[in-house]
């Protein structure tokens, strides 16, 4: 993979780990193995963090190989995984990071493996001359494959390998986004808040003291159980995959003592670039459109959702139940920019036409259905226009009825940002309230103080 144009000089790099690691085609991350982290974030910062480390960032950024069984060859995702990693550690010889991944999308399992240009122990850079493949790597899949009882690769003769931009551009039908994922779980939420912690810490105590700054409950004993805010029952980490056992977090805290340690960039979720979109494509239609206060209550959760790992955020950790519904919440400003709805009137009007339409629309359906039902003796083409017209009516009722769907998850979101709101400023009030009595009644502030110096013991 050479290096991208413009300031991103590892944007190929970064695209091409975050598809390979892919939740959908890896069973939630259950099939990758790398000695760079454990998320698509973690081994790309690290490989960013290696390359500065040896000063240097320019030129080829990494390598992107794939091995592809057959159907029939009885390989399961646990054998690719293990074929690739003895792949790496006896191609790389334990010099480069690495990530390998297993897509069991397809009805061949295959397993992408994608390594850093830069050597971790001395900062030589791969290379790859041509022929390379035949000098070097085809022996090594030939000898695994006699391992395993595999039968051998087979190349065509005019066999000819392509960057992985080149890939790219001939892949652009099936090309997905960066940001894969607008539905989480809470399993990325505590995968994603342990990866945070252990970068923060040098010890199990500083990644204890950082979750419960994160309202965690911890409970440590033989395994290792977290509790973040907002979910009723606690996770066993050594569930969560590779690398998230209470001793491999313990390694991978301990390896921070000896790893360069670089600021990394933090983590955004949902799509923000499509929600800009979408904005600046209201402006043009609409000059000078604004948000309503409406609008604007909505856009400032989305924003503080998506932006919530941002270093300096407010209480991060009151939005992570968001991610579970972060996609719902983009499509109701969506919904609401493209529909003009800026107050909670203009939303109990839309949800009054929706269910109009809706009637409309089912009665309409319910005529041709009986309509079709009753016509017998009618020709292959009256029925075909039939067929056509319950297909059309069917489809605009399933719309109309998504779309009353979403208009009354917004109503409800609505209700409970207000009660939230409410409950902040009562909070709110509640404090000031103390403080200016307190500053009326000096007095009482004096035996508050007193009273509290002497429970507290003197050293």
């Amino acid at each position: 993979m050479k290096q991208a144009a413009g300031n991103n000089k590892a944007a190929h790099l970064k695209y091409n780990i975050h598809y390979i690691c892919n939740p959908e085609k890896t069973e939630g991350g259950l099939y990758i193995s790398s000695n760079a982290g454990f998320s698509p974030e973690t081994i790309f910062c690290t490989m960013m963090r290696n390359k500065e480390f040896w000063n240097k960032p320019d030129g080829s950024q990494g390598f992107h190989y794939m091995l592809s069984f057959a159907p029939d060859s009885g390989v399961d995702e646990k054998l690719a995984l293990q074929i690739a990693e003895e792949f790496c550690q006896e191609l790389l010889q334990g010099r480069f990071y690495y990530v390998c991944a297993v897509h069991n999308d397809r009805p061949h399992m295959h397993v992408h493996i994608t390594f850093d240009s830069v050597s971790k122990e001395d900062g030589y850079k791969f290379h790859s001359p041509k022929g390379d493949w035949e000098r070097r790597i085809q022996p090594i899949t030939d000898r695994l494959s006699r391992k395993y009882g595999l039968p051998e690769l087979v190349y065509d003769a005019e066999r000819k390998g392509v960057h992985y931009g080149e890939w790219e551009k001939r892949s652009a039908g099936k090309k997905e986004d960066i940001e894969w994922k607008t539905a989480y779980e809470w399993d990325d939420i505590i995968r994603d808040d342990i990866d945070e912690a252990v970068a923060h810490s040098h010890s199990m105590e500083d990644f204890f003291r950082y979750l419960r700054e994160q309202k965690y409950v911890i409970r440590d004993g033989t395994y290792l159980s977290l509790r973040p805010y907002g979910k009723p029952q606690a996770r066993r980490t050594s569930r969560l995959g590779s690398g998230y056992g209470k001793e491999e977090i313990a390694k991978r805290i301990a390896d921070n003592a000896v790893t360069p340690q670089i600021e990394n960039r933090y983590r955004t979720y949902g799509d923000w670039s499509a929600m800009q979109a979408v904005i600046y494509a209201k402006i043009k239609i609409t000059p000078g459109w604004r948000m309503s206060p409406f609008q604007r209550q909505f856009y400032r959760r989305w924003n503080n959702t998506v932006f919530l790992r941002r270093p300096g955020a407010a209480q991060p950790w009151k939005y992570k139940k968001e991610l579970l519904e972060i996609g719902k919440l983009s499509d109701a400003i969506r919904y609401m920019t493209d529909h003009d709805i800026g107050s909670l009137q203009d939303l109990q009007q839309c949800m009054d036409n929706l269910e109009a339409e809706r009637d409309a629309a089912g009665r309409k359906l319910q005529a041709e259905r009986t309509k079709l039902y009753r016509s017998s003796s009618a020709g292959t083409e009256e029925k075909t226009a039939m067929q056509e017209q319950v297909k059309k009516y069917s489809g605009l009722l399933r719309q109309v009825k998504k779309e009353i769907n979403l208009a009354e998850y917004i109503s409800r979101k609505f209700y409970e940002m207000e009660t939230e709101e409410k409950e902040h400023f009562q909070d709110t009030d509640i404090r000031l309230d103390r403080n200016i009595r307190q500053e009326k009644h000096p007095e009482e502030k004096r035996r508050r103080r007193e009273a509290s110096e002497r429970q507290t013991p003197q050293k």
